[in-house]
């Protein structure tokens, strides 16, 4: 192969040559292409986070990759064509799609790798590439700045967005709120003094009326008692200072024309006697006792005729009284009293008016007191009930109330965090190296033109050489006649020639090893 190379040397070094030549006219006539970069710093926020959690918490490789394509949208890079002027030579040849395609290639953002934690990615990159240096460097620094202005809007946007959605949540929630407190307030106007907070009061209260009730009945009945002591008093005393007068006959007389007043009815006894059993019975048990029930039902049927023989008998008597014969006799009698007698009398008759007047308060304040045990008695029964009803609404006033505190706090937080990004004291991109114009360019690369054209020409020559050595069939060597005629060649000529540059070429190896 080395034998070949020396032999055909020249198919090798021109192809070669003519190679690099080529590539010094690419490399002289190829455009030249700038490219400015500047860093952007992530600075964090100025307030710790303990005291203000921002509000966006999507990581910073994500926002950065979607305020890319803000920034490289179609809207955004066409008037940043128009405005620098850029790709003049062919805004009239190709579409604007076209043009906004290729400086979307021309255009490069660098974001630090994510092998490392996430934290420590504190800078990126952004690129761009063309012809003309100043506008380069012109473009990268505005790059860079529509992205600190879009970051900047983007959080306090984010901010601006979850503080009114968490306004509006707890809008919602404190309608909720007052819509159920004003429905536990309702039920607990409307159930006053029902629920299980007041049960041992009304327990006390019931024993006391209970109590009170017991003493006001025993007191009436001792009154009544004294009321018909007096009563007896005063007719004996009647009876024993009557004098035998003219009348007295016709009283007598007058006695015996009112016999038939009708005798007390067996109705009326069984009525006064349910009642008593009535009155007893309420001190033992409550109202809804069954007991008490089908007694009070018995009275209830009774009533009707009871009342009605009542008020025919008051007729009757009132009758009777008003009748002037024995109006006469009566006061015929009673004006024969010694004067000892009509005292004793007079205040016998004020003390049964006194006690018929204590009587009927008494018997006011009884009622009263029934009345009043019912109503007790009512809300002890109702408790278990209401007790049922206050715990659901207390159970879903606790959850709404757990929910709302929870909201006004997030709502809080959210708040200062969008006057902490209004203020500009969140997370910030700041230049920390500028794009300056570019010196040299990046493209066309010398040595990887000439680099390629030397082993296009190398490759080029070699397979000449090649073809040229399997086109010749002469015969160069004794092996190969050896070889092509199949017998040993036993003399040669030497070449003179070859053999006086052999030796040259041995003398200077020689010399120089000298």
């Amino acid at each position: 192969m080395l034998v070949t190379a020396i032999r055909r040397k020249w198919y090798i070094i021109v192809p070669c040559g003519i190679s690099l030549l080529i590539s010094l006219a690419v490399y002289k006539i190829s455009p030249r292409i700038y490219r400015a970069t500047t860093v952007l710093l992530i600075q964090s926020q100025t307030v710790p986070e303990n005291y203000v959690r921002s509000t966006v918490t999507d990581s910073l490789v994500v926002r950065i990759n979607a305020m890319s394509k803000e920034v490289l949208s179609r809207t955004t890079l066409e008037k940043v064509i128009a405005e620098f002027n850029l790709y003049p030579e062919i805004r009239n040849k190709i579409s604007m799609d076209d043009i906004i395609e290729k400086m979307r290639k021309a255009t490069e953002i660098s974001i630090q790798s994510l092998s490392q934690a996430e934290r420590t990615l504190n800078s990126f990159s952004i690129s761009y590439e063309g012809k003309e240096p100043t506008a380069v460097m012109r473009v990268t620094n505005h790059l860079a700045s529509l992205f600190m202005k879009e970051n900047v809007r983007v959080r306090e946007l984010q901010a601006q967005r979850t503080s009114e959605f968490l306004q509006k949540e707890l809008d919602g929630m404190e309608a909720k709120l007052k819509k159920k407190e004003l429905e536990t307030r309702t039920i607990k106007e409307k159930y006053a003094g029902q629920f299980p907070q007041q049960l041992e009061v009304n327990l006390s209260i019931l024993d006391r009326l209970q109590v009170t009730l017991q003493s006001t009945t025993q007191s009436l009945s001792a009154l009544e008692d004294k009321m018909v002591f007096v009563q007896d008093q005063i007719e004996n005393l009647r009876d024993r200072a009557r004098l035998k007068s003219p009348y007295d006959r016709a009283n007598e007389n007058l006695s015996e024309e009112l016999k038939d007043t009708p005798p007390e009815d067996p109705m009326l006894t069984r009525w006064a006697s349910l009642k008593r059993e009535y009155e007893e019975m309420e001190h033992r048990y409550t109202g809804a006792h069954p007991d008490v029930i089908a007694l009070k039902k018995k009275i209830e049927d009774l009533e009707p005729k009871a009342r009605t023989l009542l008020e025919n008998h008051k007729a009757i008597s009132e009758t009777r009284l008003r009748d002037p014969r024995l109006q006469r006799g009566r006061e015929d009698s009673l004006s024969r009293l010694d004067p000892a007698t009509e005292r004793l009398l007079a205040r016998y008759e004020e003390q049964l008016n006194e006690g018929r007047l204590e009587a009927k308060r008494l018997k006011t304040e009884e009622d009263n007191l029934k009345s009043q045990i019912a109503v007790y008695q009512r809300r002890i029964e109702e408790t278990p009930k209401r007790e049922q009803e206050l715990a659901a609404l207390t159970r879903d006033d606790d959850l709404l109330r757990a929910s709302y505190l929870s909201l006004l706090d997030k709502k809080i937080q959210a708040q200062m965090a969008e006057n902490l990004e209004r203020k500009q004291g969140g997370e910030q991109f700041r230049v920390l190296e500028p794009a300056r114009v570019p010196e040299t360019p990046i493209k066309p690369d010398v040595k990887k033109i000439l680099l390629i054209g030397a082993f296009a020409g190398l490759a080029a020559g070699i397979g000449l050489a090649k073809i040229r050595e399997s086109l010749d069939h002469s015969l160069h060597t004794m092996t190969d006649v050896e070889v092509y005629l199949g017998v040993p060649v036993t003399v040669g000529i030497p070449n003179l020639k070859e053999d006086r540059r052999r030796d040259r070429v041995q003398g200077r190896l020689d010399g120089s090893n000298l």
